[in-house]
């Protein structure tokens, strides 16, 4: 038959160690053992330091396994993440090198146009300002041939210009399918910027030149007879 005063004891022995658990919880270890009178003042003092560097040490230890995974993970998952970047990248460069040729091509082609409506205007206007073929046609005009390309072509002017353009002192140039008349200075002027625009300039012979340079100093009288 089970002894009612026997469970009574072991109920409160079991309260009893349960609270002393409670209280000795709240306390320090120094204090614990020295209430418990397991060690001195001192004793408990010294053990409770070397727990204190245990735990010190114990808690170090796991930061540092922490912070290592730490970074393993965020290499792992940068290597993962890099690849893709590094090709995109690449790409990246890829088209834009490619968009700054094209660009690169299409300014030099604005430009070369450009260049070339800037000379062109040059020219037309050389060519209006010292035109020195006379408009319409005089009885007195004479047919001049002339070959451009694989084209004879035939103009009428003066006699006197027509022994200018055989002398080379007079240059025929093609303002767009019109033929013109210029002075050798000013057709030079035109063969510097483009030279598809002379059709056809004589030389002059040294001794033509040396000629006219001769009789240049003889002054003709105005009642002369001839």
């Amino acid at each position: 038959m089970r002894n009612p005063a026997g469970s009574i004891k072991l109920r409160v022995s079991a309260v009893a160690n349960e609270d002393l658990a409670k209280d000795m919880a709240g306390k320090s270890l120094r204090d614990q053992l020295v209430e418990a009178g397991l060690a001195s003042a001192s004793q408990a003092k010294k053990a409770e330091r070397e727990q204190k560097r245990a735990n010190r040490a114990h808690n170090a230890q796991n930061k540092n396994k922490n912070k290592k995974k730490g970074q393993q993970d965020a290499s792992e998952g940068g290597s993962k993440s890099s690849r893709p970047q590094s090709a995109a990248a690449i790409a990246a460069k890829q088209r834009q090198a490619a968009k700054a040729r094209r660009d690169k091509e299409l300014a030099a082609e604005r430009n070369a146009k450009a260049q070339a409506k800037a000379v062109r205007a040059q020219i037309k206007q050389l060519i209006a300002q010292n035109d020195q073929r006379l408009a319409g046609t005089r009885d007195d005009d004479v047919p001049y041939n002339f070959k451009h390309g694989k084209k004879v072509k035939r103009i009428y002017v003066p006699a006197a210009q027509v022994e200018a353009l055989s002398s080379g002192k007079l240059v025929i140039v093609n303002n767009d399918g019109r033929y013109n008349l210029v002075g050798k200075d000013v057709a030079a002027q035109i063969a510097q910027r483009d030279p598809k625009w002379i059709v056809t300039a004589h030389e002059p012979s040294s001794e033509a030149e040396e000629m006219d340079e001769y009789y240049k100093q003889f002054e003709v009288p105005d009642d002369l007879d001839w």
